[in-house]
């Protein structure tokens, strides 16, 4: 990243790694002594993506997936057996009930998904005790809209063989096929917490 002194145009180049993640960074200039402020922006240090650290792994990822399968699954259990009970006691076919189950299950699946990662948490209750989260491309939280098509992607990354979720493994940023469909990251939740770095060495040569 490069930043500039707004006083004399002295050029300062500052590595990926040294640049602190959504803060505001104020240093002096060794050419005229003035300040140089600098607003970053989220996710400003993936300029330089091989230094970047913080994408959530595939065990990481893998790990909260079956947390969160077997909440869905207690969850499932307990209100689309409630819905299929009473829909077959009252009105109701055993196999509409076992549909209407069943239905409810996928309703059910969508609104966890959805609407926790789009939540200030920004991820499940699996991603949570794993401490990772949802993003979008710029380290930002995503919208219901986004995590709705994030989550229904994972049907496409399924019927493949399971092949859109091991992508996880082997793609740069550590994203499935249905991260990529959503244009989402998953990240460490301390990845956007980076401390404010010294930049005494890099201020020392400005250029310009």
């Amino acid at each position: 990243m490069k930043i500039v002194c707004p006083t004399c145009n002295a050029r300062y180049d500052i590595p990926g790694d040294k640049i602190p993640q959504g803060r505001t960074l104020v240093e002096t200039c060794k050419n005229c002594g003035g300040q140089i402020v600098t607003e970053i922006e989220e996710f400003q240090f993936m300029a330089g993506e091989d230094e970047f650290k913080g994408y959530a792994g595939f065990r990481k990822r893998f790990s909260a997936a079956i947390i969160d399968g077997f909440i869905l699954a207690a969850a499932g259990l307990i209100i689309g057996g409630l819905a299929g009970f009473i829909y077959g006691y009252r009105t109701g076919t055993p196999e509409g009930a076992g549909a209407l189950g069943n239905i409810v299950g996928v309703i059910l699946g969508w609104l966890y998904f959805a609407i926790m990662e789009s939540s200030s948490k920004q991820g499940t209750l699996g991603k949570i005790a794993l401490g990772i989260k949802v993003t979008d491309l710029s380290g930002n939280a995503i919208s219901f809209g986004r995590a709705t098509v994030r989550h229904f992607g994972k049907i496409l990354s399924t019927i493949i063989l399971l092949a859109g979720y091991l992508m996880v493994a082997f793609t740069a940023k550590k994203q499935g096929l249905h991260d990529m469909i959503a244009g989402c990251l998953v990240v460490k939740q301390t990845a956007l917490a980076l401390p404010v770095p010294s930049l005494g060495s890099e201020m020392d040569n400005p250029s310009g």
